[in-house]
């Protein structure tokens, strides 16, 4: 979260001059100019920025996670934005080939046109849409978790790390947390049921493009059941794709189980302190 300053002085003789400086509020102690450089910031005008903001009200811990899931709820908005507009104009496309080719059902040209349409609608675009952003969200989460366990072992003076475990994510960050840390990651279990459907989607979108053939029988079985439970993840042609309402409930889930991990990691914060 970075604010553009714009320091006025005035000096003696007349003159004026207006400085901008760029106030870097991940390290609000810090100024970075224009150029790029990181300047001493005289202490005078550090105390005056101070007073202008009253930095003691904001809480800059984990900001940078609580910026970033900000930033994900616009892009979500923004590709089903793009996915609509995209809708129209395949629409239009499609409407303008069968009126100026002059395409009835009785023709294999209209069907052809009918079928490239829906699935471009239906499967390629929501796919290349939705799928990144699904990856997206879970480095989102796994950063996250990652950050706050390290801090706590940190404050806690535990010596084993979240990393010395192995095996899958999920598995070690839920038993790094009650194990070692006494801590819980998550407190609502429907919540986590869509953190771990995250975490397969995820692996399905980024290790193998989405191709149920190439998953392992388990991450099949978990993405059919879910197909047949009519949760809005389908398969396509041996693709998965997840349509807008479970894309948004995962975000909206893994969201709320981020701010919740992060509120009782700041009062576990301010009782250690």
């Amino acid at each position: 979260m970075t604010d553009l300053i714009l320091v006025h002085l005035a000096g003696e003789d007349g003159s004026e001059e207006v400085h901008g400086y760029w106030i870097d509020f991940w390290d609000y102690s810090q100024c970075i100019s224009r150029s790029g450089h990181t300047p001493q910031i005289p202490q005078a005008l550090y105390h005056e920025l101070n007073m202008i903001f009253d930095l003691s009200k904001y809480d800059f811990r984990l900001l940078e996670v609580e910026s970033e899931l900000y930033a994900l709820e616009d892009h979500l908005k923004l590709i089903e934005s793009q996915l609509e507009q995209s809708q129209r104009k395949e629409r239009l496309r499609l409407d303008t080939r069968i009126r100026t080719q002059r395409l009835s059902p009785e023709d294999p040209e209209w069907h052809e046109a009918i079928q490239h349409y829906y699935e471009r609608i239906e499967f390629l675009l929501p796919r290349f849409f939705r799928g990144p952003f699904l990856v997206a969200l879970y480095a989102v989460y796994e950063s996250a978790v990652t950050e706050i366990a390290q801090i706590m072992q940190k404050k806690s003076l535990q010596g084993i790390s979240i990393k010395d475990l192995r095996g899958d994510f999920l598995k070690r960050a839920k038993k790094y947390y009650k194990h070692i840390l006494n801590f819980d990651l998550y407190t609502e279990e429907k919540a986590w049921q869509r953190i771990s459907m995250l975490a397969e989607l995820r692996n399905a979108f980024a290790h193998v493009n989405g191709r149920m053939e190439m998953l392992n029988e388990n991450s099949r079985t978990k993405i059919k059941g879910w197909e047949n439970q009519k949760t809005g993840i389908a398969t396509y042609s041996g693709y998965i794709v997840c349509d807008a309402k479970i894309v948004e409930e995962i975000f909206q889930n893994v969201r709320e189980s981020l701010e919740n991990l992060m509120n009782r990691y700041k009062n576990w914060d301010d009782i250690h302190a």
